[in-house]
């Protein structure tokens, strides 16, 4: 990695932790995202020819054993570098350091004899490492076929269903699955004609004449479904099927889905878009929602932008929409859960980059610029529906609750 990327990668707010600390990462350094603190900490035990002992139990940074981690133990805190791959053949010496006991040490592990079991250990950790981001992107990809059978199934959520509260969708089981039971739905792609709503100016929020019957589908029509809200319900139902949601308090996960719910569904929803060749929001029955004539639609098309200029590829989105299953605010717990999987599928971000591009950090730092994007345009479509959507849903006979709770989450 060159100075200048380095250089503009810590010139980016990094909005992930230490690998040794858990503390704000300044940078990647000897290739390990880390704080200044255990960056010049790494460097001086390595320099050193002084070796330190735990006097607790060699578990001061074992956060599976410890509420919270034991700062003052350098045995363990170097310890903790090594096992996260720091590596110190990066480092950049003076005269005479390299002579230290604890650099030969490592650098002979790290360059390597056959009989060193330590080296043995590294290269095990090495291919560990790749077989495991092998696996996670398998498992996204996994996930995301389901997902988009999910959306073109036959499966049409009833009124009643609508109005299920948050922490009600949240409880219950997965829906994904009913893909299967009900399979594909039939008679798409639909007919594209639809007369503009009066009032809401949205095809999304149609000008009804006649009382909702709870058991059928809000539409008129058993094909149609109603995406604004599907969407949401397919962003919930992706966020639930991650082993570190369940992990969660409830509270902490309805919170969590709160803020991250939109982000989810317009990345997917853009990018299903991108994948089809099109600049416009279609859906999986053929129709385009919102056209442009309609009161959301620059909001709605303002993340396609991003990932058509930087031509985001199929693995990268599946690994940004994982990172962005994250937000401030919850309680300490979750936050610990939360910081662990995003950096995990951080990194494999970061690795797919650098082995996949040409300019490896610059492309990294390009995929995450996409984040705020989604963020503020999550904030416009809140902004929308509070000051526009709600006065008008809120006259129909019933509520659509999920959608309240996270709008005005």
């Amino acid at each position: 990695m060159g100075d200048k990327a380095i250089s503009e990668l810590e010139a980016r707010k990094s909005p992930f932790e230490c690998r040794i600390c858990n503390r704000p990462a300044h940078g990647h350094h000897c290739g390990v995202a880390t704080c200044k603190g255990c960056k010049t900490f790494f460097r001086r035990m390595c320099v050193s020819s002084t070796e330190v002992e735990c006097k607790l139990n060699n578990d001061c940074f074992d956060l599976t054993k410890r509420n919270q981690l034991e700062l003052r133990c350098q045995s363990c805190r170097f310890k903790k570098c090594i096992e996260v791959g720091m590596n110190p053949l990066a480092l950049e010496l003076k005269n005479g350091e390299d002579a230290s006991k604890n650099y030969e040490k490592l650098t002979k592990r790290n360059r390597g004899s056959e009989n060193d079991e330590q080296h043995k250990s590294v290269i095990t950790r090495l291919h560990s490492k790749e077989n495991l981001a092998k696996n996670l992107i398998d498992m996204l990809i996994h996930l995301d076929l389901k997902l988009n059978q999910f959306r073109s199934s036959a499966y049409n959520p009833t009124f009643s269903e609508y109005q299920t509260t948050l922490e009600g969708l949240i409880i219950y089981g997965s829906k994904i699955e009913l893909a299967n039971a009900f399979g594909p739905m039939e008679g798409w792609p639909l007919d594209q004609q639809q007369d503009l709503p009066q009032v809401s100016k949205m095809r999304d929020i149609p000008d009804f004449n006649t009382k909702f019957v709870p058991l059928l589908p809000v539409l008129d029509s058993k094909k149609k479904k109603l995406w604004m809200f599907f969407n949401i319900l397919t962003a919930i139902e992706y966020a639930k099927t991650f082993m570190f949601f369940n992990k969660l308090d409830l509270k902490d996960r309805i919170i969590l889905i709160g803020h991250v719910a939109l982000v989810c569904m317009n990345l997917h929803n853009s990018y299903f878009a991108v994948s089809q060749k099109v600049h416009l929001c279609v859906h999986p029955d053929g129709t385009e929602q919102p056209k442009n004539d309609e009161y959301t639609y620059r909001t709605s098309s303002m993340s396609l932008v991003p990932l058509i200029r930087c031509d985001i590829q199929f693995e990268e989105y599946l690994l940004l929409k994982a990172i962005c299953l994250s937000v401030h605010g919850l309680s300490e717990h979750a936050q610990t859960i939360i910081a662990e999987e995003r950096q995990r599928y951080a990194d494999v971000l970061l690795d797919y980059c650098l082995k996949n591009r040409n300019g490896g950090p610059n492309r990294y730092v390009e995929l995450l610029g996409i984040i705020p994007v989604l963020i503020h345009q999550q904030r416009l479509q809140k902004d929308i529906h509070i000051f526009h959507i709600s006065p008008i849903i809120s006259k129909f006979p019933q509520t659509f609750q999920f959608l309240e709770d996270i709008m005005f989450a």
